[in-house]
């Protein structure tokens, strides 16, 4: 049985170097002197450390142990200081399933492993039992966490492993750091109702509105809020919803301010919003419309927001300021914080507040807010150390995450194996943005027309054309060592969807597509302005849209790639409407999507099509043993996205060798801003 003999507090965790605080904080203090006047010193100062969409694919478990010895350097800086996370923390992938291994040598060495971390980190706890998620939300623990938001992946593997993965039990510790939605709203039917409160006032492994933090003998109200979109993005199954069910945020801030009131009539002054709304965009104009939080933390969008005077990874650019500030509803200061995901910064906001708990903006000094990277660099500025093992070391937290990290990539090792598919002459890109979420990719086209092959080599119908959603391509497959590995593949296709085919109409096809590209925008240089997961990314056909048109009339041009029964292309839709050779294809045009989105996952039309008329849709799931038979790929179901790019890895002869193009050389989804 598990032995847990302390939990933490609803107070914040704090260093016990007092020297070294009353250093830091007249240092901070005497820094703000000048941007303020002598009679405006804040009566509080605040160090927020936040992340969100931590994930943990590889790169982001390879960056953990430097994001928590970073955290552990930072946090004495401070007296009063919170960390917190706007959610998406874990996420299906070969880490989390591997902590949820079946093989009995696997977990015992996996479950040691936890026992053995939380004593390194100082948390008093024996006995634990791996499972999956559990690791994610172990290395959290570690780091020390006080709050995060509820994002739309912790809802991936389904409510009742959502529920293992954060609430206690005799062998688990659970997350140590309540879980906030003010806008989710939980049924007495939904396994997460065991661990659900509405009073608010979360303790630790509880889902609630918000909780009540203090730091630094202050009182910090934390809301949480969800993307009104989950139910069509993840699987949160029956009695949970969110109100509202689409981007309105008007309607969000009528949920949230209630609770905003709330906090302020018990006594509460400083209020930080941590949401997952995935779009940045959407946390701008929630901040206009509530009145009364100060902070707001951007989740989902993974928007590096950065300062100059602070340096960012090798290749990164800074998307905006740090921080955003602007006017709430009552024409209070406010400031939004975001970071990259997967572990890549620790952000850092060190802000002062005056006696009535409002925001100071001059007390935001550039050199020490802002984006906080946590390569090996990173760690020596911060730490001082002379060298990573030496910051590690140096870091009970870093050490414990180094020691979580090295045993689960050992079970992923001995789960996934180190088989190559094939050899690798350029890098896949399966960034964000600019990326599968907004513009064509080699690494888009190239799991879309492994889905296409597949389908077309073993369902024995003519399939023609394949999409799939770019929010489905979860990492880049870098050239690395020139090869491509079965962990690359589980770890760029993270959530493995079964494909399926479906018949649409001409009229169907544009529709899709259509969809696909309504919520997207760009600057008039085609650079994106948002970074959609619903964005397609194709095979076996071409496509031009105009993202400047009104949603629902962006698509100018589509092409069937050599669907003429000569083997050359058919254009079927141009100058908005269908072509005369649109006709050829009045019996259908067969396609392979993923059971995702045909689901109606991402908010797809599939399911509308398929009711109209389903003998005519002809719906076939792919995975089931009926239908294919096991080819050479035989680590993952058959008829799933990763066993389809497996195989179809394995017929090339060649290093593969597709150029990743620029927006204005792109063929197969051809952006007007770019191309005309």
């Amino acid at each position: 049985m598990m032995k847990l003999m302390q939990m933490q507090t609803r107070k914040a965790r704090m260093s016990v170097n007092r020297t070294s605080i009353g250093l830091a904080l007249c240092a901070a203090l005497g820094a703000y002197g000048p941007a303020l006047g002598q009679d405006a010193a804040p009566a509080a100062t605040l160090q927020l450390l936040h992340a969100s969409d931590l994930e943990g694919n590889a790169g982001a478990v390879k960056n953990a142990p430097n994001f928590a010895a970073i955290v552990e350097a930072l946090r004495p800086q401070q007296e009063a200081t919170l960390v917190i996370s706007a959610g998406d923390n874990f996420i299906p992938s070969p880490f989390s399933n591997a902590a949820g291994a079946q093989d009995e040598e696997v977990r015992a060495k996996l479950s040691a492993a936890l026992d053995a971390a939380m004593k390194t980190a100082g948390i008093d706890a024996s006995g634990l039992e791996t499972g999956t998620g559990r690791y994610d939300i172990a290395i959290m623990n570690i780091i020390g966490f006080d709050a995060s938001a509820l994002g739309n992946h912790e809802f991936d593997f389904g409510p009742e492993t959502l529920v293992s993965i954060i609430g206690k039990s005799d062998t688990w510790t659970g997350a140590l750091f309540p879980l906030l939605s003010a806008n989710l709203e939980v049924g007495a039917d939904s396994p997460l109702a065991a661990i659900h409160s509405d009073a608010g006032d979360a303790g630790d492994g509880i889902v609630a509105p918000y909780t009540v933090l203090e730091a630094g003998g202050e009182t910090y109200g934390i809301i949480g809020a969800t993307t009104p979109l989950l139910a069509t993005i993840s699987s949160p199954g029956p009695g949970i919803t969110t109100t509202p069910t689409s981007d309105d945020m008007a309607a969000l801030a009528a949920v949230i301010q209630p609770v905003v009131d709330k906090l302020t009539a018990d006594g509460v002054n400083k209020i930080i919003l941590t949401s997952h709304l995935q779009q940045i965009s959407l946390e701008e104009k929630l901040s206009t419309l509530l009145d009364g939080v100060d902070i707001f933390i951007a989740g989902g969008s993974d928007t590096r927001l950065a300062n100059e005077n602070l340096r960012l990874r090798e290749k990164d650019e800074a998307l905006g300021p740090y921080p955003i500030l602007g006017k709430d509803a009552g024409g209070n200061d406010v400031a939004i914080v975001s970071t990259d995901g997967q572990y890549t910064y620790v952000g850092r906001l060190v802000v002062g507040f005056d006696a009535d708990g409002k925001l100071l903006p001059a007390t935001i000094d550039p050199e020490v807010s802002g984006a906080y990277a946590t390569d090996d660099e990173g760690v020596l500025a911060v730490t001082g150390a002379a060298d990573l093992a030496a910051a590690l070391a140096g870091s009970k937290a870093g050490a414990a995450v180094h020691d979580l990290v090295t045993a689960i990539s050992d079970a992923v090792l001995t789960t996934s194996g180190s088989t190559y598919f094939a050899d690798l002459a350029v890098d896949l890109n399966g960034n964000r943005e600019p990326g599968v979420r907004t513009e064509e990719t080699n690494l888009g086209n190239l799991t879309a027309d492994a889905n296409l092959a597949v389908a077309n080599e073993l369902s024995g119908d003519k399939v023609l054309v394949s999409l799939k959603n770019g929010g489905g391509i979860r990492a880049s497959i870098p050239l690395g060592n020139g090869k491509i590995s079965e962990l690359q593949i589980q770890d760029a296709l993270a959530f493995n969807n079964p494909l399926s085919l479906v018949t649409l109409t001409p009229e169907q096809l544009v529709a899709t597509l259509e969809y696909g590209v309504a919520a997207s925008t760009y600057e008039d240089d085609g650079t994106p302005t948002n970074a959609q997961g619903r964005f397609p990314q194709v095979g076996g056909m071409s496509f031009a849209f105009d993202p400047t048109e009104e949603a629902g009339s962006r698509v100018m041009e589509v092409t069937l790639l050599g669907a003429a029964a000569d083997g050359s292309d058919v254009t079927i839709y141009a100058d908005g409407e269908l072509t005369p050779a649109s006709a050829e294809f009045e019996d259908g045009i067969r396609a392979v999507t993923l059971s995702f989105l045909l689901d109606g996952g991402d908010g797809y039309p599939y399911p509308s099509f398929v009711e109209e008329n389903a003998g005519f849709a002809d719906v076939v799931d792919l995975m089931k043993p009926d239908v294919i038979a096991a080819g050479a790929a035989q680590f993952t179901n058959v008829g799933t996205e990763q066993d389809a790019l497996a195989e179809y890895l394995a017929t090339f002869t060649a290093p593969v060798d597709l150029p990743d193009t620029s927006g204005i050389e792109d063929t197969r989804i051809r952006n007007t801003l770019f191309v005309q």
